[in-house]
């Protein structure tokens, strides 16, 4: 099992090194590595979550700082993966159709933000589409498309009216036999957001954090005068990078349909399903990248918007929480007003700032 697990972790390194998913760090792991003489980095890699978590680091307390993370991740691995025996998902679909759950208040407080999202969204984003995803199974190695009657049965399962959330008693219940909560929407920006907390607080001089594509930043970059890291925005139809961002203590996360999918018949079959067809979205957009301080709602929002399309992305542009990097099939990026400061398209790349 160690030689399967040290396998995963090295194909997933390679992986990385030649185009990681998502907010790609091609061009802040350059920066990163040029750091004043005499400093050393502390780097980690390790597999959780489903992806590979990366970590570089330098300053007081660097190295502790990068076990914590570790730690902290693995910590929600085990509360909030489905797969895992006894986590918070695991024992509300295992009670599914036969009584409430009662969950810690901050437990609970997570599972109904995850929920007002849901609702807000009108159910493209649902955090009941567990039945959906295992169904396709694209991130277990699927290779063909389920049956209709598989897809219908299985959107019978889906929807936020199978959930019934008690504030008072901190529980939580699914209505219906073989109904589940799946927070692999959710949970990664969330971890994102709290190992940032972490650096953040340590007193370290910099650090980078990059987990399955979504990234942080913190510290100072000695490259540049502002301090900022330069952080490389993937191709989604090919090798490199399409922009360049740079940012400091923010989550960036990113959603495309090119990190998971597999080809059958001609037609490509991606990861991010759409839960009112039970099919993989159907978008005019190839990437959704969303900068902000909240963690858990940048990778919600990434998912959401990738699902909904560019209309909608056009209408929230503007929001204040939140700043938004996309690409349309038209091979236009679209950009908040807030990150036009900050963005540099890769003139080379082939795309272009949308008008």
């Amino acid at each position: 099992m160690q030689a399967i697990r040290k396998a995963i972790i090295a194909a997933a390194s390679a992986l990385l090194a030649a185009a990681l998913a998502g907010a790609a760090a091609a061009a802040f792991r350059r920066d990163a590595v040029s750091i004043p003489d005499g400093e050393k980095v502390y780097t980690s890699e390790t597999f959780v979550m489903d992806t590979l978590l990366s970590q570089q680091a330098w300053g007081e307390g660097a190295e502790a700082l990068i076990a914590d993370v570790e730690a902290l991740a693995a910590g929600l691995e085990s509360r909030w993966s489905a797969y895992q025996e006894d986590s918070v998902p695991d024992m509300v679909n295992k009670a599914a159709g036969k009584a409430p759950v009662t969950v810690p208040e901050k437990d609970f407080s997570i599972i109904e933000k995850v929920y007002g999202f849901s609702r807000q969204s009108n159910g493209r984003f649902d955090l009941t589409v567990a039945p959906l995803t295992k169904l396709w199974g694209i991130s277990a190695g699927r290779t063909a498309p389920p049956a209709d009657r598989e897809i219908k049965a299985a959107l019978e399962l889906v929807g936020l009216s199978h959930i019934q959330l008690d504030r008072t008693a901190c529980s939580v219940f699914l209505d219906t036999p073989g109904a589940e909560l799946d927070f692999g929407g959710s949970m990664k920006g969330y971890a994102v957001e709290q190992a940032l907390a972490l650096y953040q607080q340590s007193g370290i001089t910099g650090g980078i954090l990059d987990f399955g594509g979504n990234v942080a930043v913190t510290g100072t970059n000695p490259n540049r005068e502002d301090g900022s890291f330069a952080i490389g925005l993937r191709d989604p139809l090919g090798e490199g990078y399409y922009g360049v961002l740079r940012a400091a203590d923010k989550v960036i996360c990113t959603s495309g349909g090119y990190e998971r999918y597999f080809d059958y018949d001609g037609t490509r079959y991606h990861h991010i399903l759409d839960p009112q067809t039970g099919w993989p979205a159907e978008t005019d957009l190839l990437a959704v990248t969303v900068v902000g301080e909240d963690g858990l709602l940048c990778d919600c929002l990434s998912t959401l918007f990738f699902i909904e399309g560019l209309e909608s992305v056009q209408q929230h542009l503007d929001e204040p929480g939140y700043g938004l990097a996309v690409v349309d099939k038209e091979k236009r990026v679209w950009l908040s007003p807030s990150l036009k400061g900050s963005f540099s398209l890769r003139q080379e790349s082939g795309y272009r700032l949308a008008e």
